[in-house]
Formats: C-alpha cells, structure tokens, sequence
C-alpha cells in the first residue's frame, strides 16, 4: 500500500508539472505573438522618434547658423545685448523653441503608432494650445526685450539732457511695457483681462499724471537750463572769455544744461539761464 501512495503522489507531481510547463508554454507563446504583432508598431514608433531628434536637430543648427545674420542684423541697427539684458542670443532661444515644438510632434505620432490613446490626447491637447503658449510667450518676451532696450535708451538721452529723474523715467517706460506684454499673453492664451486691463489703465494714467506733475514741478529748472544753453551755444564758443554778473573767465565747455567757466577761484559752473537772467559780455584779450 505504501508503494501505491508513493506512486500515485509521484503521478500526480508529474501531471503537475506537466501542466505547468504547457501553461507557461501557452503564455510565452501568446506574448512572442502579440511582440510579433506589435513590432512594427514599435519598430515605427522609434524610427519616428530617431527621425523626430534628427529633423529638431537639424532645424536648430540652421537657426543657429542664421542667427549670425541675425545678430549682425540686430548690431547694424544699434542695439547690443548689454542693451536688452538678454542672457542668450535671439538665434539660440528660436532655436531651442523650433527643437522641442519638432520633438513633441513626432513623439505624439509616435505614441499614436504604439496605440496609447490617453496619452497622445494630452499631447495632443497641448499641441493644441502650443500656438497660443508661443504667441504668448513672444508678447512677454518682446514686452521685456523692447522695455529694456527703451529704458536703456531714454534713460541715457534723459542723462545727456541733464534731467536728474533719468534713470525713474526709464523704469518707468519698462515696466510700463512688460506689464501691457503680460496682459497680452495672458489674453492671447484666452483668459479674460478686461477687468485687469480697466484698473491697468488706471493706475498708468495716475501714475503718468503723478510722475508729469512731480517731474514737471521738480524738473521746470532743468527744462529752463536746457532751453537757454541753445542761445548760449548760439552766441559763444569754447575757448572764449566772458563776463557774466561778477564772473569773468574762459568757456571750458558748454553743457546741455549749462556752462563750465575757468575763473581766478577755479573751475565755476553757471546755469544756462542766468544767460536769460543776467547780461553776458564777450571779453577780447585787451580788456582783461
């Protein structure tokens, strides 16, 4: 009797083991045929992507290869990078954006031909809004490039002028200029800014108002100053001696806002309107 028991366990043990062995055959063999199956949807998806970082790659160089005219283009009209504060060339920052917008095309077609259709709907949806993304991108970008690049350059005209509140007014103008760029991204990507841009346009009017009043009140000797150095540059040169109320001396220079006169104390300062306000005398070397 114990031989029958061992040998019936022993039978039982084989059959199992048989059974195992068809049961993972079955499995490896419906695996090798849905690979097989699946491949080319494989084989398709990876060559999009090969094919995807090629392309990207290459419209990038060319970019970057124009972006020397580019940057030839941008020196030729007067503005420099320090200008616009940019921390990258205009050909690098087009290049990256052309690359990635190249990649997630061909990676959506990709997962496309691998039949994930949850995933290649939100990319899908993100291709979607991409344009917007990128035209709102650019406004924000420009708003900043053009605010510095106004800044830079009123604030620099301001100084030569003599105003003193240069460096407010260029601020001023810049921000003034990204904040407009901001709303219109945010509007380009379809959110609402109306409401935004009525209390926008509030504050700049008020802020235009106290910032003219202030700079008008504050800056009237400044503005008088530059007026009257044109009839001063108009009667006398450098290099000439006058008298102007108890001042006698030699013009060492004319400024936008005034004179620098060589007398017996030293190097004098004279505002242009005293011009306007005092008389001058032009001084030939026999009366000194």
């Amino acid at each position: 009797m114990l031989v029958m028991s061992d040998f019936f366990s022993r039978h039982l043990l084989m059959e199992e083991i048989t059974q195992l062995k068809v049961y993972l055959l079955e499995s490896l063999n419906k695996f090798l045929e849905t690979l097989a199956a699946y491949l080319p949807n494989i084989l398709s998806a990876i060559i999009l992507i090969i094919l995807g970082i090629v392309l990207a790659w290459i419209c990038r160089w060319i970019i970057l290869r124009l972006g020397v005219g580019i940057d030839r283009l941008v020196s030729a009209v007067g503005i420099s990078a320090a200008q616009v504060r940019l921390r990258w060339p205009v050909a690098v920052i087009l290049g990256s954006v052309v690359y990635w917008v190249i990649i997630l095309l061909f990676l959506r077609a990709a997962l496309a031909s691998l039949k994930l259709p949850f995933i290649v709907d939100l990319l899908g949806r993100l291709i979607t809004h991409l344009p917007n993304l990128l035209i709102a991108a650019l406004f924000i970008a420009a708003g900043i490039f053009f605010g510095n690049l106004f800044k830079y350059k009123i604030t620099e005209g301001a100084r030569s002028a003599g105003i003193r509140q240069a460096a407010d007014l260029g601020n001023l103008v810049r921000l003034t200029l990204i904040v407009l760029s901001v709303v219109a991204g945010l509007a380009q990507i379809g959110l609402d800014v109306r409401l935004f841009e009525q209390i926008l346009t509030i504050v700049i009017a008020a802020l235009a108002g106290a910032i003219a009043l202030a700079f008008g009140l504050g800056a009237g000797s400044t503005v008088s100053n530059i007026i009257s150095s044109r009839y001063v540059r108009k009667n006398y040169q450098e290099g000439q001696q006058i008298r102007i109320k108890d001042m006698t001396g030699e013009i060492l220079e004319i400024l936008p806002n005034g004179v620098i006169l060589e007398t017996k104390e030293g190097r004098t300062f004279i505002p242009a309107k005293l011009f306007d306000q005092e008389a001058s005398v032009l001084l030939d070397n026999e009366s000194l």
